[in-house]
């Protein structure tokens, strides 16, 4: 299995509480979008149920199974294919837990690995408390989640905490570069929120073509002359997911590096304002179209009228501009 640098810390902690008999048995690795978390709870995988003298060597019969999904100790639960919310259900852990109360086929532990942990319904969580609350010996349960918050309360009591950071942009760019050097990485990377692993597995061709349409569009918006509701109703029926992100690394960089974008440096300004070349955006606006960006990203997978909700992210660019040109 192919490591992530950034990965290399947070995997060494794991070491160290396992060597003082400190590992939890409920683990919740709280991962960095597109870090790499399934990665590392398959290396936490391994040393646990690793064959070989030092745990987690990676060649022996039970590390090569782990990494292939294929050994009898190790279960996955995760939201089936077919379903439509994209939730784990509760009949999905309790078919989990009644594998799990069963004792280990080759006798090292059991290890069972649930992501995205958010996906979790309100019963199904439920359904995993007692489980955790009262491990059979020997049974780790591996939790993963971009959101934790989003995970009852009484499962985050129960559950030892392990954060992935976001690793710097540099570190990504310089890992990508290695994998592949002709690609532009960093326009990948604004497509993609800086997920790395998505980054790699995409086209950076297409994702750069795909950010610069989306950040075309909000400069028209900012002008007023974007044609809103027919972008909008694009948007929402191809990579809306994708078009978020571009637009949330839109806003950021202008929030963070404003004149740096307009061809001036950086500098602390105490003003109220991000100035550009052709256009003004208030600081404040562009705080509140992040929200929105938000908004619309936690409410994707539900009923929510996706093509309305950019509409109205799009006029509020829109008239954001407006404002802050006539203060």
């Amino acid at each position: 299995m192919s490591t992530l640098p950034w990965l290399d810390a947070p995997f060494q902690s794991v070491l160290a509480a396992a060597a003082a008999g400190r590992l939890s048995q409920g683990l919740l690795v709280h991962d960095a979008p597109g870090a790499g978390g399934i990665r590392l709870v398959k290396r936490i995988a391994q040393l646990i149920l690793c064959s070989g003298e030092t745990p987690a060597c990676g060649v022996c019969s039970a590390c090569r199974r782990v990494e292939s999904g294929e050994h009898p100790d190790l279960l996955r639960v995760e939201p089936k294919e077919e379903s439509k919310l994209q939730q784990i259900t509760v009949d999905d852990v309790r078919d989990a837990c009644e594998q799990l109360v069963m004792t280990s086929y080759e006798g090292r532990g059991s290890v069972a690995v649930i992501s995205p942990a958010d996906a979790l319904n309100h019963n199904a969580a439920n359904a995993l408390l007692k489980t955790l609350e009262e491990p059979r010996p020997r049974l780790h349960i591996l939790l993963v989640t971009t959101r934790p918050s989003s995970l009852p309360a009484t499962i985050l009591s129960r559950c030892q905490r392990l954060r992935i950071a976001p690793p710097p942009r540099e570190q990504v760019l310089a890992w990508l570069q290695a994998q592949r050097p002709s690609a532009d990485w960093p326009a990948a990377l604004d497509a993609v929120g800086g997920a790395a692993l998505e980054a790699l597995d995409g086209d950076p061709t297409r994702l750069r073509e795909l950010r610069d349409d989306t950040w075309r569009a909000l400069q028209e918006a900012l002008k007023g002359s974007l044609d809103v509701v027919r972008t909008a109703d694009a948007w929402s029926k191809e990579a809306l997911r994708l078009r978020l992100n571009c637009i949330e690394t839109y806003l950021t960089r202008r929030v963070l590096q404003g004149p740096e974008l307009a061809g001036h440096s950086a500098k602390m300004r105490p003003g109220a304002h991000l100035s550009g070349p052709d256009l003004d955006i208030n600081m404040a606006t562009a705080l509140g179209l992040l929200d929105g960006v938000k908004e619309i990203r936690q409410q994707a997978t539900t009923t929510l009228n996706k093509a309305l909700a950019v509409e109205r992210l799009l006029w509020r660019f829109s008239r954001g501009a407006v404002r802050a040109r006539m203060l």
